[in-house]
């Protein structure tokens, strides 16, 4: 074989043993990545939680209405994104819950909520004394909404235009209101959004 060829196939070689090297550098640091993110619970550092198991900031709204209207906010986002953790700092921990299942749900559908609010009225307001612990407020809501696929990444429904009435059950927590529980009272409107051809 004359010189050159030899010359060129040592340096193939040497580029694979240097390329080897890095990949086995890069296995091993991320190996020692997810063992440091993986470490069971006997061996965590004291007062440190894993990511994704912090408890949630609440942030109680100063009025029953404030906080229904912080939950309408943080919800589109909640369910088009599939994150309970937009709308859990303005639920309580069961109404965390009982969104994440919907979330959930969607997920295992392949599907995530885009949904835009229309039209908003306060029906019934509530006024709570300052002992009070729960308070109901009661809405008229017009939703335009429609369906994504996960996997397609692009709407898998027309838009459609749902109208609610809504009760809103919600909890004093410290100085400030959050919503505890949501009760469609009534429903008009599309219900059921057409599959996109």
């Amino acid at each position: 074989m004359p010189q050159s060829c030899r010359r060129i196939a040592g340096m193939n070689r040497n580029r694979t043993a240097i390329v080897a090297f890095l990949l086995a550098a890069l296995v091993m640091t991320s190996a020692g990545c997810a063992r440091a993110r993986n470490v069971p619970e006997d061996e965590t550092t004291q007062g440190v939680l894993p990511i994704g198991e912090r408890p949630v900031q609440r942030v109680p709204s100063s009025t029953p209405k404030q906080a229904v209207t912080s939950y309408l906010a943080a919800i589109p986002d909640a369910y088009y994104s599939l994150e309970v953790t937009v709308v859990a700092p303005f639920v309580t921990e069961r109404q965390e819950v009982r969104e994440d299942a919907y979330i959930e749900l969607n997920r295992q559908k392949g599907q995530a909520l885009e949904m835009q609010l229309v039209a908003f009225q306060v029906l019934q307001d509530a006024d709570p004394s300052t002992d009070a612990t729960m308070a109901v407020i009661r809405t008229a809501e017009a939703w335009r909404w429609r369906y994504w696929g996960l996997s397609s990444r692009q709407p898998s429904t027309k838009w459609v235009t749902t109208r609610y009435e809504v009760e809103y059950s919600l909890e004093r927590m410290g100085r400030g209101w959050l919503v505890a529980s949501t009760r469609v009272v009534a429903q008009s409107g599309e219900t059921t959004p057409a599959p996109l051809p």
